[in-house]
């Protein structure tokens, strides 16, 4: 989305116009520009390196920027700080908490720099344990608790003023499904209130089932912008194939070159450093069979030890614009 200017509308939780981000010579952010309205999820995906937090680490005041503006809450980022502290809540990637507090401490402890009345804040501090399947280690020290529950404990801190605008880095990271379920799940509720999320992640299938909208971010810059469907309909056609395929380099590189001449390859190339072959192509999974037999014929040397099948989702999206893997 090209943003040249600030709307004013009640219906925008958020505004970035041509931020950047300069750190000696490397741009982390070089001119981005969208918005987000409120009552919505909006997912900011991107390979790590991106910049990814160092967007959020503006958006939230912990970092100013080179250039453009940020208005978050109407309010700007950097004349109005403390304005914008006060809508919004933070759950980093690292853990906030203090590892000797119990959990019921950390909340009532964080709680308290937002000045919550007492009776109140002890109300939400409940809440928020129970609502996070916590309550059977509320007076657990911190530092006992699982990786998964520190992680809900990380959440539930960054929500315990009842922010109208939260920034969520990675807050599923390295959970089980069954406790990504259950966030996911408290997210869906937030969203019913009309609070406004914004998830960076590098599950597909979270950003998928979370986001309204979302934007693709790499090399500092937005590549592509829209609804999961959208993405998905206009740049992730077709299915993706992952050949890991032996043999000479150079004819590998050869045959890649000549199998982009079938009309129904969207796209070909080698990831050198996973050594895989991608392929992505309109009914992959049924010219599968062609495809191999186009690597194997007689005299080419080149043998398939492995295939893999990606079917049309986020994740092709993503692998589409950046041509790298979720972790790199």
């Amino acid at each position: 989305m090209n943003i040249s200017k600030l709307k004013e509308t009640n219906d925008i939780a958020f505004q970035v116009i041509d931020l950047k981000k300069y750190f000696s010579d490397v741009k982390a952010i070089d001119g981005i520009s969208f918005e987000v309205h409120k009552g919505e999820c909006f997912g900011f995906l991107g390979p790590n390196g991106a910049g990814k937090t160092t967007t959020i680490n503006i958006l939230s005041c912990y970092l100013p920027q080179t250039g453009g503006q940020a208005l978050v809450g109407g309010y700007d980022v950097i004349k109005d700080h403390i304005k914008v502290k006060k809508l919004i809540g933070i759950v980093p990637q690292e853990n906030i908490f203090y590892e000797e507090l119990s959990v019921y401490e950390n909340v009532i402890f964080f709680g308290k720099m937002y000045n919550i009345d007492k009776n109140q804040l002890k109300n939400r501090a409940n809440e928020l344990i129970e609502k996070v399947g916590l309550q059977e280690k509320r007076k657990t020290r911190a530092e006992k608790l699982s990786g998964g529950m520190k992680r809900r404990l990380n959440l539930i801190i960054g929500l315990v003023h009842d922010p109208d605008i939260l920034f969520l880095d990675e807050p599923t990271a390295g959970l089980d499904p069954q406790t990504r379920r259950l966030i996911w799940d408290y997210l869906f509720e937030l969203k019913a209130r009309h609070k406004t999320i914004f998830l960076t992640t590098h599950y597909m299938d979270e950003a998928d089932v979370l986001s309204d909208r979302l934007a693709i971010i790499d090399h500092g810059k937005i590549i592509a912008e829209g609804t999961p469907e959208h993405l998905k309909e206009t740049i992730g056609k077709g299915d993706l194939l992952n050949f890991k395929i032996d043999g000479p380099m150079n004819i590998l590189l050869s045959e890649i070159e000549k199998i982009k001449e079938f009309d129904y390859i969207i796209d070909a190339y080698h990831l050198d450093d996973e050594m895989i072959t991608r392929i992505n192509a309109m009914d992959g999974l049924g010219k599968i069979g062609e495809i191999i037999n186009h690597f194997t014929k007689e005299g080419k040397d080149l043998h398939i030890l492995d295939v893999e099948v990606q079917r049309n989702s986020l994740e092709n999206v993503f692998l589409a614009l950046t041509g790298r893997s979720l972790r790199e």
